[in-house]
């Protein structure tokens, strides 16, 4: 009798256990990212088109892409595409592009180099010419508490802010350089602070 109990009590156990196996070899405790690839940076002339694209892939398998965002191919501008994809656990990924559209039939003043803010000599940035163009820059931090980057074409001496995404709710930035003096003045909008800058 106890022999019977024991071998019944062992086919539970092994059953229950085979059971527990079957019920759970089907949940993952790992999920894998999909890896989303597509150029960071693109720089096309104003005139020409472009079409956002970007291929995601779970493992070795392909997953579909959402694209959110756009560029007009006949507005100077720096434009943002965002790209996002859903691996098969469904958990999302995204990324972000940036677009550049330049007119190559500007001839610009060179103000690449080294900046600081006049009112806080510490505070410095650095202005650089966006890869692929002719005349739009790119400057590290032009106003807040130093976190401030910022687009802008240079048309000649003549400094315009080119449409692009700012951060902390600014709509539209005032800016102006002064040639004689090598100066830059900026006022961010609709908070109104104002800013001045000069080479190191």
């Amino acid at each position: 009798m106890k022999k019977i109990l024991l071998y019944s009590f062992l086919l539970t156990l092994f059953f229950g256990v085979t059971s527990c196996d079957k019920e759970t070899e089907d949940i993952s405790t790992m999920t894998t990212y999909a890896t989303i690839v597509f150029d960071e940076l693109v720089v096309i002339e104003k005139g020409e088109s472009f079409t956002p694209s970007a291929v995601a892939t779970e493992g070795e398998t392909e997953v579909d892409v959402v694209i959110d965002g756009s560029a007009d191919g006949n507005t100077v501008g720096v434009y943002t595409i965002s790209y996002s994809a859903v691996n098969s656990d469904g958990f999302s990924a995204a990324s972000t592009q940036t677009v550049v559209v330049y007119d190559p039939t500007i001839i610009p003043t060179d103000v690449s180099g080294e900046i600081m803010d006049k009112g806080r000599n510490e505070r410095t940035a650095t202005i650089s010419l966006v890869e692929g163009t002719t005349n739009i820059f790119y400057c590290t931090d032009f106003a807040f508490g130093g976190t401030f980057p910022m687009y802008f074409q240079m048309d000649g001496d003549n400094m315009v802010v080119i449409p692009q995404d700012f951060v902390f709710g600014v709509t539209s930035v005032d800016a102006v350089y002064f040639p004689a003096t090598r100066e830059f003045t900026i006022t961010v909008n609709p908070q109104g602070y104002a800013y001045a800058f000069q080479y190191q």
